[in-house]
């Protein structure tokens, strides 16, 4: 025979005045709490614990996104909703016992379903436990705390509505499963931990509204942080709430303010070109820059990824003219750090000059005077 052992809270009742003697006192069991499941405001502590709150920016400390992480290692690794920090060149995430990391990795991200997997710098930190999505039933209770609204740590119940292909899910496109819950869903609150009546994950929210909200099944995307590599997101230093920031000198001001451009060129180690002229492509700036004698002296590496990149070149031509031109931008605070300009009959011969021009800004913040 097998005993299974439930905690309840016992209430007095009245002894019965006919059918038993007074003296006899009849308990009654109330509030049953099953084996593996804990109440509500358990559940919305932990989960809170371990919700993060997500800035992503533009570049010099102006915010363009606000969104919730689910912590699900506590090393450090945060689930959230791809679309949230897509191309944001700095990111920040906060934590509810006040921690700040302007550090952050992007691990891997599923651009099917939405979901990048982070890494911030911090260890021992509270992480939720992977649930079992295999035996979710529809009206099973579920619970979510997140940033919606900008109004942080928001908590919030509700009950599994379905579990249906993402082709039914107006905009979500197609090849997987959504959770579909009950609980609101405003903005701010993608990227938020969807959790079970025994406070385990089960899903990744990432999209919804006032009446519904949908999550991707955590099975399918808990693997996205063991990709292999990484890639360093600008410092969200300078981000910050709203509120804060309208009662602040201006996000950008406060960013720029003090930045040595001869600082920047000398630290930079990536770049990404591109061009707004059929004149002058990518390919052909790209190859007069390597070619440069003086390249290698640089350390540089020119990548075909914008996000990954520190600085950006910019390639014009003006119409009905033969002026090349370039303007080399710090991606996160938009600060021109050089321009340069090159009259040639056709880009192929422009690149040589421009690429020596270039690599001339860059050698000049580089060289001992600078105070390298």
């Amino acid at each position: 025979m097998r005993f299974v052992m439930i905690r309840c809270s016992l209430h007095l009742m009245k002894p019965h005045s006919i059918l038993l003697p007074a003296v006899l006192l009849l308990w009654q069991p109330a509030n049953c709490e099953q084996p593996g499941q804990l109440d509500a405001q358990k559940i919305l502590e932990q989960t809170k614990n371990a919700t993060a709150l997500i800035l992503a920016g533009e570049g010099a400390g102006r915010l363009h996104s606000i969104a919730t992480g689910a912590v699900v290692s506590a090393n450090g690794v945060i689930l959230t909703a791809h679309h949230a920090i897509k191309g944001a060149a700095e990111v920040q995430v906060r934590m509810p016992n006040g921690e700040i990391f302007d550090k952050v990795e992007l691990l891997g991200v599923d651009e099917r379903r939405d979901v990048a997997a982070l890494k911030i710098p911090g260890r021992s930190l509270p992480a939720l436990t992977p649930g079992n999505t295999q035996t979710l039933a529809q009206g099973d209770t579920v619970y979510a705390v997140t940033n919606a609204g900008g109004l942080t740590w928001s908590a919030t119940q509700g009950i599994l509505s379905a579990i249906r292909p993402a082709d039914e899910v107006p905009g979500a496109g197609s090849g997987y499963r959504l959770l579909q819950f009950t609980a609101p869903v405003a903005q701010g609150s993608s990227g938020g931990a969807l959790v079970d009546s025994s406070g385990a994950i089960i899903g990744i929210i990432t999209r919804g509204g006032a009446s519904a909200g949908f999550a991707v099944p955590i099975d399918s995307v808990l693997g996205l942080s063991e990709a292999g590599h990484s890639t360093a997101l600008g410092s969200g230093s300078f981000l910050q709430l709203p509120a804060k920031a309208e009662a602040s000198v201006p996000q950008s001001s406060a960013a720029i303010a003090g930045l040595d451009p001869k600082q920047i060129l000398n630290n930079a180690k990536t770049i990404f070109v591109q061009s707004k002229t059929a004149f002058l492509t990518v390919d052909t700036l790209d190859r007069a820059l390597i070619r440069n004698k003086d390249w290698p002296k640089l350390g540089l590496t020119i990548v075909q990824d914008r996000r990954v990149a520190d600085l950006s070149i910019q390639l014009d031509r003006p119409l009905f003219t033969y002026i090349h031109t370039f303007v080399i931008v710090d991606k996160r605070t938009s600060v021109v750090l050089g321009t340069g300009k090159v009259t040639a009959f056709d880009g192929s011969i422009a690149s040589g000059r421009l690429a020596h021009d270039i690599i001339a800004i860059f050698l000049a913040a580089r060289s001992p005077s600078t105070g390298k």
